[in-house]
């Protein structure tokens, strides 16, 4: 009965969690699109597409959490919440419905329409309440799982994903019956909405001591004074930030899924179903999570990111065969019934060593900050521990967009081919160069920390 009792998590946990189902479940509707959407539907460039995608809204998801976490701590995490998918509600609804307002707004009855300004907003609308939901939902997390950590967040872990296929499934049905704008109108707003209810009706602040001990320091709030402090304190450290950036190198990949590979699958096939292709990506981490853990375990941190890196740098180089192999890489060809363009089996490839790479160098990142951060400020560099994905995202959604418009738009453009072949050679590169980095860092800059298991 006691041991029972010693594995029953509390009502709070769990309606944190499912919090977090309906969050991930609306951003993931929308995410394997939006870069299609702001190009095909609303006629932006890739570049500006892909810098509104990768540099706004990743960036301030991932970035803003270092001020927003802090603001949370004190206005307490239900009022926070509330706030966050008020904001996330009001811009999916914006986003979904700037064909139907904005032209009255402007005033304009140009044939060409700059859609900009409306998109704008309601990305940053989704930026910042995506970045509360993260530190609140978190928060609650470990603070209610007390001694079962390790098992809270893993459940929390396997609970993002499959919001994320939930998603994506239901994406694609309101999108082949309805379109492209109706993901956000139908998809995203509606799962916002149930988690809305959720945080007002369900969602009880959890109870905790603010200041006490926790693995044997003093752990107490932050002002939000200090926490933009800490931000000086952390870029001091050179050899932090030599890590970082070298870390930032593994996730230029990463968002590429979101950027590059969605805009490449419609060169290739216009109408890609590209949820389903990048939904490779969650199934493989709920199908093979545990294994991936279980056998990075006995590995050293820094040995587990490197093969990481290079199980996803591996990936983006096997987009270049089909090009070597195919004279049309547009070509059409069976796979499991379905008629799929060549060059989309690859990529599918691709997006499954993302995920595996990705069970393989992320959760160990945030050990391994955690070993190399000096004695007594382990919590503080870990709450800087999403600024690789934030630098990734910032400049590395750009990038793709870049490389699609320089080596694939314009030389159709201009009626010539294109040179699919550079692109994923210098996206593999940006790989190699995180899995050098980390080596040198690991051997010279940190031969005097805890390397070894």
């Amino acid at each position: 009965m006691d041991n029972q009792a010693r594995t029953r998590f509390p009502k709070t946990f769990w309606t944190a969690n499912t919090i977090e189902l309906f969050e991930r479940a609306a951003y993931y509707s929308m995410a394997s699109f939006m870069v299609i959407y702001l190009k095909e539907v609303l006629g932006m460039s890739p570049t500006l597409a892909t810098f509104l995608n990768g540099s706004l809204l990743w960036g301030l998801i991932y970035f803003m959490p270092i001020v927003s976490g802090t603001l949370a701590d004190k206005y307490g995490f239900k009022r926070s919440l509330s706030l966050s998918f008020f904001m996330l509600f009001l811009g999916y609804l914006i986003m979904g419905n700037v064909q139907k307002f904005w032209p009255a707004l402007a005033g304009s009855q140009a044939t060409t329409i700059n859609y900009t300004i409306p998109v704008v907003a309601a990305i940053i609308l989704i930026g910042l309440g995506g970045s509360v939901v993260k530190p609140c939902i978190a928060g609650t997390i470990q603070k209610t799982s007390g001694l079962q950590a390790t098992l809270g967040f893993g459940i929390f872990y396997m609970v993002i994903n499959i919001g994320s296929i939930t998603g994506r499934g239901v994406s694609y049905f309101i999108r082949t019956s309805l379109g492209i704008p109706a993901i956000f109108t139908y998809a995203s707003t509606v799962f916002i909405f149930l988690g809305l209810l959720v945080v007002l009706l369900i969602y009880r602040e959890p109870e905790y001591v603010s200041d006490g001990i926790k693995d044997g320091q003093q752990v107490r709030k932050k002002t939000l004074k200090e926490a933009i402090l800490g931000i000086f304190i952390v870029l001091s450290n050179l050899k932090f930030v030599f890590f970082l950036v070298v870390i930032a190198l593994f996730w230029f990949l990463y968002v590429q899924l979101y950027n590059l590979i969605p805009l490449f699958l419609r060169h290739i096939d216009p109408n890609a179903p590209v949820e389903l292709y990048t939904l490779a990506n969650p199934l493989m981490i709920v199908c093979f999570q545990l294994l991936i853990t279980r056998l990075v375990k006995r590995w050293t941190p820094v040995k587990s990111i490197l093969l990481g890196v290079g199980v996803t740098t591996a990936g983006m180089l096997l987009n270049i065969l089909p090009v070597v192999l195919y004279s049309d890489i547009s070509h059409r060809v069976s796979l499991a019934g379905l008629a799929i363009p060549i060059a989309g089996i690859f990529l599918l490839v691709s997006i499954a060593s993302m995920a595996v790479g990705e069970m393989m160098a992320s959760p160990r990142i945030y050990e391994y900050i955690g070993r190399i951060a000096p004695k007594g400020e382990e919590g503080l560099y870990l709450g800087y521990a999403n600024l690789p994905v934030a630098i990734g995202s910032i400049l590395g959604g750009p990038l793709g967009g870049a490389l699609y418009q320089r080596h694939i738009a314009s030389p159709l453009q201009a009626g010539q081919s294109p040179n699919y072949i550079i692109i994923w050679a210098i996206i593999a590169f940006l790989g190699v160069c995180s899995m050098a980095g980390l080596a040198i860092y690991d051997r010279l800059l940190a031969r005097d920390k805890t390397n070894k298991t």
